[in-house]
């Protein structure tokens, strides 16, 4: 009996999905399919077997994601351009950029050091922050970017990946150790740094991806 109500339930589901993919949608949690409603802004539809948040749409959420996408790569820009740390003892002084870093670690074996630390440090956030403000743009003019949905899956994909917050935890771990033998002054980048951080997690936060592909979904229509 619960064989043939699994099947049916089963086939079910094949034909919602077959008439409309987007009105399903599974829960990233525990793989539990649920039929897609529309939520209103500030509610919160969770999975009903876990409770994980499933569509949680946010007011404004295409001109914050906007606002603060541009923010972070602005941000980024400004901290290859300052000094992060400067580093004296016995009245010498040298100061170093992120780039700089990069550059002296661009040498034998640390070479795949410096590749990691340039793709998930600079060149990931600023590839998210790319590819969100290309499809946010052209939602918030009411049409969706050429390969929107393609776009907006690749920034999602990245997402895990770029870990700004990791190297600025490194750094800081590294600098426990260097400080017994030089003195360590953070220059203007570090702050930058610190500061395109917190974007970033504020960037994350307010994207609302189920609104975003909903809307992808109805331009492309």
């Amino acid at each position: 009996m619960q064989d043939n109500h699994a099947e049916h339930e089963q086939k079910a589901w094949r034909a919602l999905f077959a008439s409309d993919p987007d009105g399903l949608i599974a829960c990233p949690s525990c793989d539990t399919l649920h039929v897609a409603a529309a939520v209103a802004p500030g509610q919160v539809a969770r999975c009903k077997r876990c409770h994980f948040a499933l569509i949680a749409p946010r007011r404004d959420t295409l001109d914050r994601t906007l606002a603060l996408a541009l923010t972070s790569a602005i941000l980024m820009l400004a901290v290859l351009g300052f000094p992060f740390l400067t580093l004296s003892r016995q009245g010498l002084a040298n100061e170093i950029s992120i780039l700089g870093m990069i550059g002296e670690l661009a040498h034998g074996w640390y070479m795949l050091l410096a590749i990691a630390v340039a793709m998930f440090v600079i060149g990931l956030p600023m590839l998210r922050a790319a590819a969100l403000v290309y499809v946010v743009w052209g939602l918030r003019r009411n049409r969706a970017p050429r390969a929107a949905r393609h776009v907006f899956r690749l920034a999602e994909a990245i997402r895990p990946w770029a870990m700004t917050e990791v190297f600025i935890i490194g750094t800081g771990v590294a600098l426990v150790k260097v400080a017994g033998l030089a003195r360590v002054s953070f220059g203007a980048a570090f702050w930058i740094f610190c500061v395109m951080v917190l974007v970033l997690a504020l960037k994350n936060a307010s994207v609302c991806r189920w609104t975003i592909w909903a809307m992808i979904g109805g331009r492309n229509s």
